[in-house]
């Protein structure tokens, strides 16, 4: 059979890009030079809001110069710039690729009470740590050219973020970098996703948080682009909330970088903010309901206006959730142990009969979805709801041998069905000795090797309807605090209601690991039954010959 020529070139074209070393596709390497100069679009910070929740707000303004405020409520301060980058060191930007985001967010580790303004996304809805995402233009066709452009991508991306090639190898779990880390998902996007802990994070009600810090090295230069000065008692104070930049590349071949910087401030007694220079600078006090007055100050003016708020802007969401979801598992201790999702729903449904009930589960590359038992499950109408699985399907390699960085399961269902229960099998991949991470006993002994603790992330359950089925807000300021979630814009969908992760959540799995005080026994014992299988062959074949 004669291949077409098209067929044998896209074919040719994977080939290449799999095996093509990183290095080819860059400039240089991504650390910024001495004296680099980059172009500007516009000035470091083009819009910053400074939004005040409160019953009771006291502000001054001295115009050009900022303002001070007291609040009884917390206050949450957006900045947004653009910035085009020309002769800055960026990787070779692959053709296919649309764009590319990257979100750092803390919004589940955080466990503070402080109200939740519209714009930010609920904690229940984007994990806590870095996501790095890259989405293919929408007419590249599926199949072999889709491969070709999400290797390329996965390269691009493993080089903006400075992962090294060196951080691959090596049998600890952490070397989980490197264009094979990102998984396919949706139509036409990659995606890895890091944890972060609100240990490892320091999060307390008084600290300082630098989301930045945890994820680039001070040399990076997305870490130089967040300057914002909030002072407050006296010092500089800048808690990030989240996070994102999103980067696509221009006409003109430039490469735009979209910044959004979310940061919270709790109730203090006095607060001053200095604009940055040249920007669009405001701040608004939002009114704890739709009722109460809302009104905004530029940098520019000394009286304030009315702010008028569509009647959507305070989302059910703010106070109350659509439901809420938990997982139990069963099992926990063994290689094959079971996640029991429960999802009830209630009021404020969309009235769109598109719409569906979502839910996301995720897995750390230890454990693994099997998507050929989870097919027959829904075949045999166990599993309660469709499901879509992205990631690795190899389902015999060790734990260290998988470079990806885990997987997702989504679970849809009709959102006129009240309530979702579903059984999801998960598996173990066995795992290579030394162990690295602390080791447990059977029944979490501290002092035990058997075991290793792990706590999944928690599930993210959301009434989802199809990007496009609801409008961006008109206002100005409104669009400058929209927020894209991440994985849910790579997967086609738009949360409108969340479901709150239910107190009886528990996701605790205890993996059965190789004892240290056994390997050499272990070794030894296979061994010899290697060399007594060898010598049982050879007996047996010189015995059928004499027979013979």
């Amino acid at each position: 059979m004669v291949r077409p020529a098209s067929s044998i070139a896209a074919h040719m074209l994977l080939a290449l890009a799999l095996l093509q070393p990183a290095h080819t596709l860059s400039n240089s390497n991504m650390q910024r030079p001495e004296g680099a100069e980059q172009l500007l679009s516009g000035p470091a910070f083009a819009t910053e809001e400074h939004v005040v929740f409160g019953q009771e707000v006291s502000m001054t303004s001295s115009a050009g110069s900022g303002w001070s405020f007291e609040s009884d409520g917390s206050s949450w301060h957006v900045w947004t710039h653009t910035s085009i980058f020309d002769r800055v060191d960026l990787p070779l930007w692959p053709e296919a690729m649309k764009e590319a985001r990257i979100i750092l967010s803390s919004s589940m580790c955080r466990t503070d009470s402080s109200p939740m303004p519209p714009f930010v996304p609920p904690r229940e809805l984007e994990h806590c740590g870095s996501h790095v995402l890259a989405t293919a233009h929408n007419d590249v066709p599926h199949g072999l050219h889709m491969a070709v452009a999400q290797a390329q991508m996965r390269e691009w991306l493993a080089q903006f973020m400075g992962w090294s090639q060196s951080t691959q190898t090596g049998d600890s779990l952490s070397a989980t970098l490197g264009p094979k880390a990102f998984i396919s998902v949706g139509n036409s996007s990659i995606y890895h996703f890091t944890p972060l802990s609100a240990r490892a994070m320091g999060l307390r009600p008084d600290s300082r948080l630098d989301l930045t810090a945890h994820v680039f090295g001070p040399q990076h230069y997305l870490h130089e682009l967040i300057a914002p000065k909030v002072m407050c008692r006296g010092k500089q104070w800048l808690d990030n909330y989240r996070v994102e930049a999103q980067l696509q590349r221009t006409t003109h071949g430039f490469v735009s970088i979209r910044v959004q910087v979310i940061s919270t401030l709790p109730a203090a007694p006095s607060v001053s903010i200095e604009p940055q220079d040249h920007a669009d600078s405001r701040i608004a006090w939002i009114g704890p309901t739709k009722n109460a007055a809302s009104f905004m100050l530029a940098a520019n003016q000394s009286m304030p206006e009315s702010l008028h708020l569509p009647n959507d802007f305070y989302a059910p969401t703010l106070d109350q959730h659509a439901g809420d979801v938990s997982i139990r598992t069963t099992g926990f201790s063994s290689f094959h142990p079971n996640l029991l999702v429960t999802a009830n729903s209630h009021a404020f449904l969309p009235e769109s009969n598109t719409c569906r009930l979502s839910t996301l589960l995720v897995l750390p590359r230890t454990y693994f979805f099997d998507p050929y038992q989870l097919r027959q499950q829904h075949d045999d109408g166990l599993l309660g709801a469709r499901f879509q699985h992205y990631g690795l399907t190899e389902l015999e390699k060790p734990a260290e041998a998988v470079a990806t960085w885990g997987s997702v399961l989504v679970l849809s269902q009709d959102i006129r069905e009240s309530q979702f229960n579903a059984t999801v099998p998960i598996h173990a991949r066995y795992r290579l000795p030394p162990v690295h991470e602390q080791t447990v006993g059977y029944h979490g002994e501290p002092t035990g090797d058997t075991h290793v603790d792990l706590t999944l992330p928690p599930p993210i359950s959301a009434v989802v309807c199809p990007a496009g089925d609801l409008p961006l807000p008109e206002n100005n300021i409104l669009r400058n605090l929209h927020v894209r979630l991440a994985l849910f814009d790579e997967l086609g969908l738009v949360p409108v209601n969340s479901l709150q992760i239910a107190t009886d959540t528990d996701t605790l799995l205890r993996m059965p690991v190789p004892s240290t005080s056994h390997t050499s026994l272990i070794q030894l014992s296979t061994l010899g039954l290697l060399f007594a299988g060898a010598i049982f062959v050879i007996h047996s074949a010189r015995s059928s010959k004499a027979i013979k």
